[in-house]
C-alpha cells in the first residue's frame, strides 16, 4: 500500500513538473514527501537501501505522470499556442504571492532583496530580447551542440525542480527546448503503442538520453547546494526566483512560437486567452494558498 501511495504521489508530482509555472517541489511539500525526498537524494550513497525504497516508487510514478500528460500539453502548445501561453503565464502569476510569502519569512524587508529580483528579471528579459529562444525540432541524427544544450537544460531543470516555488519547465522554456521536450513525450507514447518499430526510437533517444543524464547529475550534484542556499540565503534565493518568474513571463510573450497558431486577432481569441490566463492563475494561487 505504501508503494502504491508513493507511485500515485510521484505521478501527481511528475504531471506538475512539466507544467511551466507550477512547482513540483511545492506539490511535494503539500503531499508531505519533500523532506524525505531531499533526505533520500542526499543519502543515496550512504543509506542506499532506504533511499531506493522511497525513490524508486516515487520516480516510477513521476515517469508515468510525465509521459501521460506530455502529449496533451504538446497538442495545446501547437494547436492553441497563445491560449496555452496565457494559461502558463497565469500559472506563473498565481504562484507569485506564495513565493513572495516564502521570500519574506524573515523579519524586515530589505531593499537589496528587491534589487536582486529586478536584476534577475532583467537578465532574463535581456536574454529573451538579444538571444531569443529558437524553435528546435526533433533531431534525425546525432547533433553534438543540441545534445550539450539538452544536457545543460536537464541539469538546470532538475536543480530548479528541487526548489519549492519554481518550475523546472521554466528553465526549458528559457532555453527554447520545452516544445521539443513535449513533442518527444508524444513520440514516446506513439512508440509504446507500436514497440516493435525500433526505427522510431532513434529521435527519442537523441533527446531523452542527454536530458536524462542532465537530470540525474542535476539532482545528485545540486541538492545539497540548493539546501544550503535555502538555509543560509533563504530570502535572497526566493527573491531571485521571483525575478526569474517575471522575466520568464516577458520571455513567453516575446517568443514567436507563442503566436504560431494565431492567424488573426478576433474577439473569441482574446476572450479565450483571458479565460485561460484566469484559470491558470486560479489553479496556481489555490495550490499556494493550500500550502499556506
Amino acid at each position: 500500500m505504501q508503494f502504491i501511495l508513493l507511485v500515485l504521489k510521484g505521478a501527481a508530482i511528475g504531471v506538475t513538473n512539466i507544467v511551466p509555472g507550477v512547482s513540483g517541489a511545492t506539490l511535494a511539500v503539500i503531499l508531505r514527501v519533500y523532506d524525505q525526498l531531499i533526505m533520500s537524494i542526499n543519502g543515496l550513497f550512504s543509506d542506499t537501501k532506504n533511499a531506493l525504497k522511497f525513490l524508486l516508487p516515487l520516480g516510477l510514478g513521476m515517469i508515468v505522470g510525465i509521459i501521460g500528460l506530455g502529449s496533451v500539453l504538446d497538442f495545446f502548445l501547437r494547436a492553441f499556442s497563445l491560449q496555452a501561453a496565457a494559461f502558463i503565464v497565469g500559472l506563473m502569476a498565481g504562484g507569485i504571492p506564495f513565493i513572495h510569502g516564502l521570500a519574506v519569512k524573515e523579519k524586515g524587508k530589505r531593499v537589496y532583496l528587491y534589487v536582486i529580483a529586478v536584476v534577475s528579471a532583467l537578465a532574463i528579459i535581456l536574454l529573451s530580447v538579444f538571444a531569443p529562444a529558437r524553435e528546435i525540432t526533433v533531431p534525425s541524427g546525432f547533433d553534438l551542440g543540441l545534445s550539450i544544450l539538452l544536457l545543460v537544460g536537464g541539469f538546470l531543470a532538475a536543480a530548479a525542480m528541487i526548489i519549492p516555488g519554481i518550475s523546472g519547465a521554466i528553465v526549458l522554456i528559457l532555453l527554447g527546448i520545452y516544445p521539443l521536450a513535449m513533442h518527444t513525450l508524444t513520440l514516446i507514447r506513439e512508440y509504446l503503442a507500436t514497440p516493435l518499430e525500433f526505427v522510431s526510437l532513434l529521435p527519442i533517444l537523441m533527446v531523452i538520453v542527454p536530458v536524462g543524464i542532465g537530470v540525474v547529475l542535476g539532482i545528485l550534484l545540486t541538492s545539497r547546494f540548493i539546501a544550503f542556499l535555502l538555509e543560509k540565503l533563504h530570502s535572497e534565493t526566493y527573491f531571485a526566483i521571483l525575478g526569474l518568474i517575471f522575466g520568464t513571463i516577458f520571455a513567453v510573450f516575446n517568443n514567436d512560437a507563442t503566436y504560431q497558431s494565431v492567424e488573426r486577432i478576433t474577439l473569441p481569441l482574446v476572450l479565450f486567452t483571458v479565460i485561460a490566463f484566469v484559470i491558470g492563475t486560479a489553479i496556481s494561487f489555490l495550490l499556494g494558498k493550500k500550502k499556506a
